[in-house]
């Protein structure tokens, strides 16, 4: 967990600090590519490093039954009305691709391109906006909501399907969407802007979809390996119940049903 999080901190590092970060200010492609690591690589290496589950074990508690310290204001808001809603899939798919056509297909991307602390919310959003995805559908720190394995797989695969839209639309654009930001630029190793937007349509499905083809395969098999620690569950239930000389609970409710239909059969 620890090399986990601390490779989505680096990789947060790499793309808004290091050299991606700084070509990202003057090519779309490469804009694209620190957005494809801050939005889609880094936030699954944080919440694969569980940063809640460690918070809950480290920060302090109230000092008495009365405070909450820390620890416990973290818990409220994780159970907390606006935690809910937020941890709601269908909430978290629309701010992580919903995001995606209100910033690029509006006059929002080149404003904020244009003020430093524009682009620094812009990069925040990203990283928010991944790592609430992630942490719904893939996350293994405590949820407020138990979302079933087969809803996890079709929130990734509206995922997939909207992102290659939208990657697919940059990729066919035949208009510039910076609001002539980079062309402001005058980069002179950058001379067809339109293709350079293409590129970043490109990048963006290539990048964007494979992490979300890796977490749908992580969950099909999580599911897998939660039906199979249910079955052997019931198993040793069934064998402790029986050398007790008593019926498992499986016994008890498929007696259940028979004597019910045995009623409803008697009663026609």
């Amino acid at each position: 967990r620890t090399i986990s999080f601390a490779l989505g901190i680096s990789v947060i590092d790499f793309a808004t600090s290091g050299g991606l970060g700084l070509y990202a200010h003057f090519a779309f492609s490469y804009h694209m590519t620190a957005h494809m690591f801050l939005g889609m690589i880094a936030p699954i290496g944080i919440v694969l490093g569980a940063p809640i589950t460690l918070a809950l074990r480290t920060l302090p508690q109230g000092r008495n039954s009365t405070e909450r310290g820390v620890r416990g204001s973290l818990i409220s808001a994780l159970h907390s009305r606006l935690g809910r809603f937020y941890t709601n899939p269908l909430i978290a798919l629309a701010i992580f691709d919903g995001s995606l056509f209100a910033l690029y297909f509006t006059s929002l991307f080149g404003g904020m391109m244009q003020s430093h602390v524009g682009h620094f919310f812009m990069n925040f959003h990203f990283i928010l906006a991944g790592t609430l995805f992630f942490y719904v559908v893939v996350g293994i720190d405590p949820n407020p909501r138990k979302i079933p394995h087969l809803v996890r797989m079709v929130i990734l695969l509206a995922a997939m399907s909207i992102h290659a839209f939208f990657s697919v639309a940059l990729m066919s654009s035949t208009t510039l969407i910076d609001q002539g930001y980079f062309a402001s630029l005058k980069t002179p190793w950058l001379l067809d802007l339109l293709a350079d937007q293409n590129k970043g349509g490109a990048i963006g499905w290539a990048m964007g979809e494979i992490p979300i083809l890796l977490a749908l395969v992580a969950t099909f098999i999580q599911w897998m390996r939660d039906d199979s620690r249910e079955a052997n569950r019931i198993d040793k239930n069934t064998s402790r119940m029986a050398a007790m000389g008593q019926p498992d609970e499986l016994a008890q409710y498929n007696q259940y049903l028979s004597e019910l239909a045995k009623k409803e059969k008697d009663v026609r």
